[in-house]
């Protein structure tokens, strides 16, 4: 079988034919098994929920506010070049590209908010390793989409923290 995701693959843990095999060889019994799969799923679900946390809190705390600082340096800037009256078509897509993606970025973080509570509210299991897997992950990547290309936009002495070329290089 091609199974995808770790998540996934914790129910091959209990397969009828799985048991057989670990108890024919007395390795483990089917609570023993039961059990794996069972703190397999908890575990899982605990660092994800380590994941999303972490990403609202990054950005909440740092990301968001440094991109609005950002566009308020930017939009003195077209004023500014508006005033001398040269042309700020420049400056005002780049204030207009930046200012969709906040908003985008915002609008990704209350969904990741709102799944990450009601995931924490959910009983320890397969199901919340599921939703997990099926709607945080999908919603740190939404939240993640439009940062990344924000970090490509924002000056460099704004972003709160190294850039993927800082780290690299």
């Amino acid at each position: 079988p091609n199974i995808k995701s770790m998540v996934e693959a914790i129910d091959a843990l209990t397969t009828e034919k799985t048991v057989q095999m670990y108890e024919r060889f007395g390795v483990f019994t089917r609570a023993e098994l039961e059990s794996r799969a069972e703190i397999k799923y908890e575990n899982y679900s605990k660092a994800l929920n380590i994941e999303a946390r972490t990403m609202i809190d990054m950005a909440s705390k740092q990301l968001i506010p440094a991109v609005i600082k950002y566009t308020k340096t930017l939009a003195d800037t077209v004023i500014a070049v508006q005033a001398a009256g040269a042309n700020s078509d420049v400056q005002v897509e780049l204030l207009n590209d930046v200012s969709t993606l906040l908003k985008e970025a915002e609008e990704a973080l209350k969904v990741l908010i709102t799944s990450t509570n009601k995931a924490g509210a959910m009983e320890e299991g397969k199901e919340q390793a599921f939703y997990y897997h099926d709607v945080i992950l999908p919603a740190m990547e939404n939240l993640r989409t439009p940062i990344d290309k924000l970090e490509m936009m924002v000056d460099k002495e704004a972003w709160p923290m190294p850039s993927y070329g800082d780290l690299m290089f």
